[in-house]
């Protein structure tokens, strides 16, 4: 019961400091910010932010609790879609196309329909279409 209520706080944390960074204007910062965003959050970020879509999800089995997995990945895909956002391609294509990957994941194994996720999906079809 405590760890569960602690990780609905964490959840509750991510969601801020994710806004709150996405509410930043772009400056230097903005990698060592995101960094620790990662590193609070799924884990070293020069680890989890380079894993392949299949690695990130071997990752997950192997290191997140079974019951805390899926907001792990959701902040994953959450942290991935946030850097994309100030990232210039060929990078911002790879980010946002790992992000994709992730919520497809979400939507068909979490049990949770979210409409902002599917938003966000939605979102990036267009912007990885307009990159080919």
């Amino acid at each position: 019961m405590l760890q569960r209520d602690y990780f609905i706080r964490l959840i509750e944390e991510f969601q801020v400091a994710i806004r709150k960074f996405l509410e930043k204007k772009e400056d230097d910062r903005a990698d060592e910010a995101i960094k620790d965003l990662y590193r609070q959050y799924v884990g070293p970020y020069d680890e989890v932010r380079n894993l392949s879509f299949d690695e990130l999800i071997a990752y997950s089995e192997e290191r997140w609790l079974p019951e805390q997995r899926m907001d792990r990945l959701h902040f994953a895909a959450e942290l991935l879609y946030a850097e994309a956002s100030y990232k210039a391609n060929p990078l911002r294509a790879m980010l946002l196309e790992k992000a994709f990957l992730v919520y497809s994941y979400l939507d068909a194994h979490s049990g949770v329909m979210s409409l902002d996720r599917r938003q966000k999906m939605a979102l990036i079809r267009q912007e990885v279409g307009k990159m080919d």
